[in-house]
């Protein structure tokens, strides 16, 4: 927990930290998913889950 009294998962997780998880992993991004990641930066976490989406053509609801 931290200092300020909220947990961790109250906290969307941030390009960076994304990234270096992923490579914890073992997993590598993409040059697409790189570059997403750089143009989503500033953006709020609403704007960054709809460029997502879009990305991978989820768009529509099922």
């Amino acid at each position: 927990m931290s200092k300020s009294g909220r947990t961790d998962y109250d906290r969307p997780l941030g390009a960076k930290a994304y990234a270096s998880m992923a490579q914890v992993e073992g997993l590598r991004l993409s040059k697409a998913s790189s570059a997403r990641l750089e143009e989503t930066k500033g953006m709020s976490q609403d704007q960054r889950r709809a460029e997502i989406l879009r990305a991978y053509g989820a768009s529509k609801r099922k």
